[in-house]
């Protein structure tokens, strides 16, 4: 634990400002498939996450950010039982921009007999659509912006990412990543009006997705009483231009309630809270339900004209019920 201590306090020293196109979260502690690849499958169950995030309330076009992961172990009759698959589809709109990503992630995973820990690596193929309306106006008597089409753009490209991550259930974990490996620009033609509306012409927009890479880290250490675990957080993430860094701990009690808070320099401070759940059984109908809620209180200058931000999360995760290998007998007759 001292270790992580020591390197989120080498990092918390750099000055970091609030950055990137990739949409961010405050619950990033049951949110590392999206940022990281190499997490699909280390929980060892099949899980489905929904999250639902309403950011900068008040403001008019704020952004709204909806995102769906899910992920499982699989085992290949061939190469063993090292294998995760995942799947994340976002949606996130800001004023007239608007974004649907959908990608599937492989990972592979090496297990450390000595240490009980798993190094993966894995990596992502999807696409990302971005679209950009011509009906959000940003201030009365506002005239078409001139490098918008008329009727707006939308273009699609691939997308991948890359990362690493090395667990120790239930005591530790160390990812880094990197997102849109490829940099694929978007870009589409159209006419518009000038400010007078009395001439025409042609208008590209180009939108160029920038490589993001991120690092995260977490440790769990009992204190007091068995019941009671202590979860520490961080991730930095930046795409070369700028960065944000967002320090959390989390307090868990009985395998049940969790409470705690986040810190975004420069950007938030987000208390939160959840209650799981486990039905007895085994199988589909005896996993773990779980909600989780954030809310962001803006400590830069738009707090002055935002209330925060709300952010909702809803998991469920259940085990793999083995199958039953066949087992072969043979008649009297041949014994």
């Amino acid at each position: 634990m001292k270790k992580l201590l020591l390197v989120v306090s080498l990092i918390s020293a750099f000055t970091l400002v609030k950055a990137q196109q990739d949409p961010q979260f405050t619950q990033n502690y049951f949110n590392r498939l999206f940022y990281n690849p190499a997490v699909a499958g280390s929980s060892g169950t099949i899980c489905g996450d929904l999250f639902a995030r309403h950011q900068w309330v008040g403001f008019d076009g704020k952004p709204e950010t909806y995102l769906f992961n899910a992920q499982m172990p699989f085992t290949d009759p061939w190469l063993g039982q090292n294998h995760g698959v995942g799947l994340s589809v976002l949606s996130d709109k800001l004023g007239q921009e608007s974004t649907f990503g959908l990608k599937l992630a492989y990972a592979y995973k090496l297990p450390f007999t000595v240490s009980g820990g798993t190094i993966s690596a894995g990596f992502t193929l999807g696409m990302i659509n971005k679209s950009i309306g011509n009906d959000w106006n940003a201030v009365q008597d506002y005239y078409q912006d001139q490098s918008i089409p008329d009727a707006g753009t939308s273009d699609m490209a691939f997308d991948m990412d890359f990362g690493l991550y090395y667990t120790i259930p239930n005591k530790l974990y160390f990812g880094i990543s990197a997102t849109h490996l490829n940099q694929a620009t978007m870009e589409d033609d159209g006419t518009v009006d000038n400010f007078t509306n009395t001439q025409t012409g042609t208008s590209t927009l180009n939108y160029g997705n920038a490589m993001h890479l991120y690092v995260m880290a977490g440790y769990e250490q009992q204190v007091f009483d068995p019941k009671i675990i202590l979860k520490p957080n961080f991730m930095l993430r930046t795409d070369a231009v700028s960065a944000s860094f967002d320090l959390g701990v989390l307090v868990e009690y009985n395998k049940m309630f969790w409470g705690g808070v986040s810190y975004r320099l420069q950007d938030a401070i987000s208390p939160m809270a959840g209650v799981k759940y486990t039905f007895p059984g085994s199988g589909v109908s005896g996993g773990t339900l779980k909600f989780g809620y954030s809310y962001d209180v803006t400590t830069s200058l738009l707090r002055q004209h935002s209330s925060g931000t709300h952010e909702l999360m809803l998991g469920y995760c259940f085990g793999i019920t083995p199958a039953v290998k066949p087992q072969g007998h043979r008649t009297v007759i041949w014994l």
